[in-house]
């Protein structure tokens, strides 16, 4: 089945992203030159937000989201982190109303077009084979959060392959540390089953659970380094608590 769902994206969904992350990037850009960031960005994620309704249409999601009340103001000092099932949790996280620039890796940015979205989108590059270029690319991202636009982190650094929730790397939360950002935990479920592990064309039903934010600022030192413990623990429990891909909660 997920051979299936690969040809049903070439055929039905490669060709309308291209055409679309184009419109973006020239839109988005032109507002950015003129110094217009705010209309810029609705721009970006206005006309992302078709994009995205179409790769959910052709892939059968139906999306269902908690706790959007806990989406900070934007402007705000916001680093979200969810967990990392499939290539469809940045359209989901996107969807369920939290744009945000997100640290990817470097390779995603070597892809034509994919990579001008990126860039659009405020996305940061990390190589995680350099531990330098690693800590670079936290203090960019770091840095775009002082300056109010939120970010987003996969602190468990890849996709999980068993559909299970990996550990997540303290590292990870130096960005949103950094920066006394507000971290917002969130939980994503049954994306996997929408491509990676497809065993159907039925209907997936993806949930996503959005926590209140935990607030960095003022958090001592022991805090601070206990803070990624505390954000996986809240995501780990919110994920058992999810239904499965073919159950209505």
């Amino acid at each position: 089945m997920r051979k299936a769902r690969q040809i049903i994206g070439m055929i039905f969904i490669a060709p309308v992203f291209v055409v679309l992350a184009f419109i973006t990037m020239v839109l988005g850009g032109l507002l950015h030159l003129l110094r217009l960031e705010r209309a810029s960005e609705k721009t970006v994620h206005f006309i992302l937000s078709f994009l995205i309704a179409w790769i959910f249409l052709w892939f059968g999601i139906r999306l269902h989201v908690t706790g959007k009340e806990n989406i900070p103001r934007w402007g705000e000092r916001v680093c979200y982190v969810p967990n990392h099932q499939s290539i469809i949790d940045i359209p989901v996280l996107y969807a369920s109303g939290m744009w945000c620039g997100l640290v990817a890796k470097k390779e995603l940015f070597k892809i034509p077009v994919l990579h001008g979205l990126l860039r659009v989108l405020k996305c940061v590059a990390i190589d995680r084979s350099s531990l330098r270029e690693s800590l670079k690319s936290i203090i960019e991202g770091s840095d775009k959060i002082k300056k109010g636009y939120p970010m987003g982190i996969f602190p468990e650094g890849t996709r999980s392959k068993t559909g299970e929730i990996a550990e997540m790397k303290a590292g990870a939360f130096k960005m949103a540390t950094r920066a006394k950002a507000k971290i917002v935990p969130v939980a994503m479920k049954n994306t996997r089953m929408a491509f990676e592990a497809a065993d159907s064309l039925r209907p997936v039903h993806v949930y996503v659970k959005i926590m209140p934010a935990i607030d960095t600022e003022g958090m001592d030192e022991e805090e601070l380094k206990s803070v990624h413990s505390i954000v996986e623990k809240e995501v780990r429990d919110a994920f058992a608590s999810l239904p499965g891909p073919y159950e209505r909660a």
